[in-house]
């Protein structure tokens, strides 16, 4: 007997959870001007809000249905549509609208819609910031929001100097951009591709300026030039490093072309000059290595700077081994600065013939004693 009194009780209370719990599907609003808003902006809401159910009620009795709009100058105009009959509800200015279950509950069989009309401005904004334009809730008796019980729309509403002050920022950026654009092209960079972004963020940038208090528009043009701004900015990385690794490995060849005559037409494989020149040769390489290295996981800014160190020691190691060549091609043949020995056997020969002057000439002075 008692279990069985609890077996009902159990069932009761399913039941009430079941009826307790309303799903609510909401049409896409109209009259919603897309993008972000200005201050002051009229904007005319039409949505429906159905409660499809084929069992239990349309609505709990217990529950509430809250609207909400962070909107000014509000104007509700609500009708409960039951089985296609409207029931229009007073007019209402609140920027809180509350329809208790008792006016939403009906048996699961019939067909119940809550058509919403909302007209408002979006308020003043020190700062731009996201504002609710519609928010529809489903709440209990304590006004928690029901499990999937919630659909909210949000606009940025924009702070026209804001939105000024930020164009005025963008276009300094775009001038620092084509000053850097212009001391890579004098190096010999290719910024072809560059100058393409470049130009689309001026475009933009002057739709921008162009579009005056349409902050919605001016926020999308402002969007799309600093996107072309950030991609410039990284293609102008890449290149620049590119042609930096390019002129690096310009010279190394160079190098590596002296080395390969001096060791073999030369013959000055074993010269401490040519082996100190082939080690600051592999140095040069490694730094080269070291900037592909960079490149290739996006760092830029260190792969710019090692490649730009590969250039510098890439000039000079390069300018270094033509005053080698040069040196090594104006010596005698018989001169070979990796024998020594040849240098003494030369002194003394220089040394002999300078005695042998001498002696000559004491002789004769001694005859003419």
């Amino acid at each position: 007997m008692i279990q069985g009194r609890l077996l009902l009780i159990l069932i009761a209370c399913l039941a009430l959870c079941t009826v307790s719990v309303s799903a609510f599907t909401v049409q896409p609003p109209s009259g919603i001007p897309s993008g972000d808003l200005a201050p002051g902006t009229r904007v005319n809401i039409d949505t429906t809000v159905s409660f499809p159910t084929t069992s239990g009620t349309t609505f709990p009795s217990s529950d509430t249905l809250q609207f909400y709009t962070e909107l000014e100058s509000v104007r509700w105009n609500i009708v409960i549509v039951l089985n296609a009959i409207e029931n229009p509800r007073p007019l209402d200015t609140g920027r809180i609208v509350r329809i208790s279950g008792f006016e939403l509950e009906y048996p699961g069989s019939m067909d119940l819609k809550v058509r919403v009309n909302l007209e408002g401005t979006t308020p003043e904004v020190t700062t731009t910031d996201d504002k609710t334009i519609l928010r529809i809730r489903q709440l209990g008796p304590n006004d928690v929001v029901r499990g999937g019980g919630e659909y909210s729309i949000t606009r940025k509403v924009v702070n026209p100097a804001e939105v000024q002050s930020s164009i005025n920022s963008a276009k300094a950026d775009l001038q620092t951009l084509k000053t850097s654009i212009d001391a890579a092209q004098s190096d010999g960079v290719n910024t072809a591709a560059i100058e393409v972004k470049y130009n689309a963020a001026r475009t933009a940038l002057e739709s921008a300026s162009a579009a005056g208090t349409n902050v919605g528009t001016a926020q999308t043009h402002l969007s799309t030039a600093r996107t072309n701004i950030d991609e410039a900015k990284i293609l102008l990385e890449q290149a620049v490093v590119q042609h930096s690794i390019s002129t690096a490995e310009g010279y190394l060849a160079e190098i590596d072309s002296i080395i390969d005559y001096l060791s073999n037409e030369q013959g000055r494989a074993g010269d401490s000059r040519v082996i100190l020149l082939t080690s600051k040769r592999q140095s040069i390489k490694n730094l080269i290595d070291t900037a592909k290295d960079s490149f290739e996981v996006g760092n830029y800014a260190r792969a710019e700077t090692q490649a730009q160190d590969a250039v510098e020691d890439g000039q000079r190691v390069l300018q270094e081994a033509r005053d080698l060549k040069e040196d090594i091609e104006s010596l005698p043949t018989v001169v070979d600065p990796d024998k020594p020995f040849l240098w003494i056997i030369i002194a003394g020969i220089i040394i002999v013939v300078i005695g042998f002057v001498v002696v000559k000439k004491r002789r004769a002075w001694d005859e003419l004693g």
